[in-house]
């Protein structure tokens, strides 16, 4: 379990000291993973409303800021995890590595958001193929009306090179 003082201690060391073939069976049931776009003040609270125990924000510095409120305060006082993944367009596989292990430690439903749901959605699914816990062909398990973009994908599963996102 992801405890809310440690949540950024175990972000930090996350990458660093668990295997990278860790076993995702006590991951949150795709039923339980919401995909959100750009939070506003009231959005943690209705998340908590329905249950949710962690939301994974994907929004880099500059946009966390834009957000006009403090994010992580808000989500961890209505009694959430908190855990930031930021994700620009051009990062590669560590995102989605970095979310499946987080996911691995969650304890209930969870939130994963970014500005749009772009983001959300495609680190989401490459966190799921590089588990093993879906296939590319199985994405609409995710999100049937999605239209995915599959050289974004393919830079989060790690299958083509992924240039510094200069964030």
């Amino acid at each position: 379990m992801i405890r809310p003082l440690a949540a950024a201690a175990f972000l930090a060391l996350s990458a660093a000291t668990l295997p990278s073939s860790i076993a995702l069976a006590q991951a949150p049931a795709m039923s339980e993973v919401r995909l959100e776009a750009r939070p506003d003040r009231q959005s943690a609270q209705s998340w908590s409303g329905e249950g949710r125990t962690l939301v994974i924000n994907l929004l880099t510095e500059p946009e966390n800021e834009a957000l006009g409120f403090d994010y992580a305060e808000t989500v961890m006082s209505n009694g959430m995890m908190y855990a930031s993944v930021p994700v620009g367009r051009m990062t590669g596989s560590d995102a989605a590595d970095t979310v499946a292990r987080i996911l691995a430690e969650a304890d209930g439903p969870v939130v994963i958001n970014c500005a749009s749901g772009t983001r959300a959605s495609h680190v989401y699914a490459a966190s799921q193929i590089r588990a093993g816990n879906i296939t590319r062909d199985q994405l609409h398990l995710i999100d049937p009306d999605r239209e995915w973009n599959q050289e974004y994908l393919s830079r989060l599963l790690g299958e083509t090179p992924a240039p510094e996102s200069g964030q």
